[in-house]
């Protein structure tokens, strides 16, 4: 519990809300808090959870709609209190957070998880998911399924079906445009604890430094980094355009927001809501993944709208871009902690 502290997320902070008080609570006596009736069941506790995108994001629709399902298809009802924004603490706490049962549920791109396990690092490795209907068969495979159960065996939490989280990284900046690698020379950029994120950043020239996402905007306004590695949608949501102004659609990593819930909150719900639930969340992340996918474009065209200077590589440049993101695979652990078959199987699925 001090580890969360330090990082700002007390017990108050987590627990802000009289729903969330009462979530905690649960979690310590174990208590299903479930009742029936001759026509519904339901499942009493409220469900905590704390997200980092906003309200109507596709990851905030990926939760946000699992009480309405539920309701509507399975005749079961259950209450969420969602938490948008990062307002339950940073990216890392949030993520810790669910862990230890202060909240329930929480979602990030996979990368930030691979600080407590590497299960998901193969989705993280640049150009080994090259289109949205490649996302979506790696997301419902057996591949996926495996590297689950795989998560859970190390870390206390159920993995739930995950959301696409903007598409592709764009690599912007704030100081000139970068059509190729070797304009990077050296450019401070923001990145996740992920050691692909920062080898990656490297490998294209780039000065990677490690800042929670609630604290890019300042870091970039004040030059303690010069750009980032992020999809379209975050740069728009969060007004990354004041102080940010080149793209180049490099198109190395799809991001992917995991979600996952506290196993001792999964394990308190009876048998006969798990698998509706499970069907519900599975349902809600169809959602979050088509209106992710019908909105990337636009996203990049309001940014176009605020003066953003978005480059589509030439084949050329794209192909000096792609040469080196694939040149860090060896160094990040492929064929070592990341297993070559399990690439190779994503791979067949492109």
């Amino acid at each position: 519990m001090s580890k969360i502290k330090k990082k700002g997320l007390s017990r108050r902070d987590a627990l802000k809300t009289t729903a969330a008080a009462a979530a905690a609570g649960a979690v310590i006596t174990g208590f299903p808090a479930l009742t029936r009736s001759a026509q519904q069941k339901k499942f009493l506790r409220p469900i905590v959870a704390g997200l980092n995108g906003r309200e109507g994001d596709p990851s905030y629709i990926s939760v946000s709609e699992v009480p309405r399902i539920l309701a509507e298809k399975y005749d079961i009802e259950v209450k969420f209190d969602v938490h948008h924004s990062s307002t339950l603490g940073t990216d890392l706490s949030q993520l810790e957070a669910v862990q230890t049962g202060f909240i329930d549920i929480t979602s990030n791109v996979t990368a930030q998880f691979s600080k407590f396990n590497n299960a998901f690092d193969f989705v993280d490795l640049p150009y080994v998911i090259t289109s949205w209907d490649q996302y979506l068969n790696v997301a419902k495979s057996d591949v996926w399924k495996q590297q689950a159960a795989k998560f859970e065996s190390n870390v206390p939490v159920k993995v739930l079906p995950p959301v696409g989280a903007g598409g592709y990284r764009l690599l912007w900046n704030n100081v000139r445009p970068l059509p190729d690698p070797s304009k990077v020379d050296g450019l401070k950029f923001r990145t996740v604890t992920s050691p692909i994120a920062i080898e990656l950043s490297k490998a294209w020239g780039g000065n990677p430094t490690s800042i929670p996402w609630s604290e890019t905007y300042t870091a970039l306004q004040q030059g303690v980094v010069q750009g980032f590695h992020v999809q379209p949608i975050w740069t728009f949501k969060f007004n990354m355009f004041e102080v940010l102004k080149y793209a180049t659609e490099v198109k190395a990593i799809f991001g992917i927001q995991f979600q996952v819930m506290n196993i001792n909150t999964w394990n308190a719900i009876p048998e006969d809501i798990q698998g509706p639930m499970m069907m519900a969340f599975q349902e809600a992340a169809d959602m979050g993944n088509q209106a992710d996918r019908d909105s990337e474009d636009g996203f990049k065209d309001k940014l176009r709208e605020k003066g953003m200077e978005i480059h589509t590589p030439s084949a050329k440049e794209m192909a000096e871009w792609r040469s080196r993101g694939e040149g860090i695979w060896e160094k990040v652990g492929v064929g070592s902690s990341i297993d070559k078959n399990l690439v190779d199987a994503v791979a067949k699925m492109g």
